[in-house]
């Protein structure tokens, strides 16, 4: 959404009727009502609610798309209503369709990523989703503030900075889970009073890998009595992201690893790292993956845009594929580097720092390539998908976490004589309004 305007304080109660479930997980209903003294047929957005859903609500913001509102009551559940597992369901913001019959709640993720695209690419084969389990969430970034008698860690509310604290987490791996407990009276002992900061924590094989950013005024003294607690902890390795974005090492055990079993494969993701949300996640992607390139058996050469540290990569290095792997992050090329030497691959791939948001590979140098992989961020990479779509290369394997940049870019390749022949939808986000997706493309 666009810049909201603060709505007046004695703004009357809406009764509402919701209409479906929009994008952002959101009830959507329409009302001509008078907002800010204007009267206007209104689109309104209320979350915790379902279709058909008679509710009470309070506006709280406005902008062009329509009218944030908060639920009050709702007059006539709809029977697809079910209670919520999650003691901290709507507070938390983490999640907001657990109130959602599974069944229902899968065929909106689903519908959500099939109706774009089966209306560019009608002929498309779409495959069941693949979801992932309940905690099972191996990383995350928690909110963390000091208060004169406690410190809190969880995640922020819904539509707000307040922050929720989270005793029993549905989604997240226990591991995390009790390692954010045991975090909070070191953190207390560490910060001062009103502090806020963000807490990345990645669960890797041999414990936590932390990575704190927010804190600019330290005490060294009581830092060196926080690395001494979690040093004593599950944490393996703590960084401290500083001013200038750089990542400042306070502790390491060296066993920074992550391993994939089902694929034989061990990343070294750099301290706040991307990686799959849950191991589930990353495997139904690997095993699209793969799938596509072992549709065209003549694939050898292999170029990878938006690498990251390699959770892709290094499982294709165990096929006797060459890869070129290009990625703006530094710190995850440094990190596949290492992992493929460990690994005894560093012959067989090649990486390269580029910003291929900005400088995309050419046609030219793209045309070499038997396959290209790209798993670019959520706002898509249209000018890589021009280049792409001019290069002839027979596969093409689209990984997506945002099904409106996907389909645009899709249509890039479609119209370029590129026929989308399956989508693999995979929802590792679990309850919340994300689903993410691997499409294969071939030249016709």
């Amino acid at each position: 959404m666009n810049k909201f305007e603060k709505l007046q304080k004695n703004i009357d109660n809406k009764l509402l009727t919701i209409k479906y479930i929009g994008s952002r997980g959101e009830g959507v209903s329409n009302l001509t009502t008078e907002i800010n003294y204007r009267v206007n047929n209104y689109t309104f957005f209320i979350p915790f609610t379902l279709p058909d859903e008679i509710v009470v609500v309070k506006p709280t913001l406005s902008n062009s798309e329509g009218v944030r509102a908060d639920l009050v009551e709702i007059k006539s559940p709809s029977p697809k209503r079910i209670d919520p597992k999650c003691e901290h369901f709507f507070q938390c913001g983490g999640c907001l369709l657990q109130h959602w019959n599974l069944e229902d709640y899968i065929s909106w993720k689903l519908e959500k990523i099939s109706l774009p695209i089966l209306k560019i690419s009608p002929t498309t084969m779409m495959k069941e989703i693949k979801t992932s389990s309940i905690k099972s969430r191996r990383r995350a970034k928690f909110k963390a503030k000091k208060y004169k008698s406690n410190t809190i860690i969880g995640f922020n509310e819904y539509r707000s900075k307040f922050i929720t604290k989270i005793e029993k987490c549905l989604i997240i791996e226990s591991k995390l889970q009790r390692f954010i407990h045991d975090l909070e009276k070191p953190l207390h002992k560490l910060l001062g009073i009103g502090d806020e900061i963000d807490v990345h924590a990645n669960l890797l094989d041999n414990g936590i890998d932390l990575l704190i950013s927010g804190i600019d005024k330290i005490d060294y003294h009581k830092l060196n009595i926080f690395v001494d607690a979690i040093s004593k902890s599950s944490v393996i390795r703590f960084h401290r992201k500083l001013k200038d974005n750089t990542n400042e090492l306070l502790f390491t055990t060296d066993l920074s690893s992550l391993s994939n079993k089902s694929f034989s494969s061990i990343t070294f993701p750099p301290p706040g790292g991307f990686l799959q949300a849950t191991i589930e996640g990353e495997n139904a992607i690997l095993e699209s993956v793969m799938q596509g390139l072992n549709e065209n058996k003549k694939t050898k050469l292999i170029c990878e845009l938006f690498c990251g540290s390699g959770t892709i990569t290094l499982p294709l290095l165990k096929k006797p594929y060459q890869i070129h792997a290009f990625e703006l992050d530094k710190e995850s090329l440094k990190s596949l580097d290492i992992a493929a030497r460990k690994e005894s691959f560093g012959n067989r791939v090649k990486t390269k720092v580029r910003d291929l948001k900005n400088f995309p590979l050419t046609s030219d140098e793209l045309s070499k390539y038997d396959a290209i992989i790209v798993d670019p961020p959520r706002s898509g990479a249209k000018l890589q998908f021009l280049n792409i779509a001019k290069s002839n290369v027979s596969t093409i394997i689209s990984i997506s976490c945002n099904v409106n940049t996907f389909v645009r870019d899709a249509k890039i390749l479609i119209e370029s004589n590129y026929e989308l022949k399956w989508v693999q939808p995979i929802d590792q986000f679990l309850f919340s309004a994300h689903v993410e997706l691997v499409a294969i493309f071939q030249l016709k």
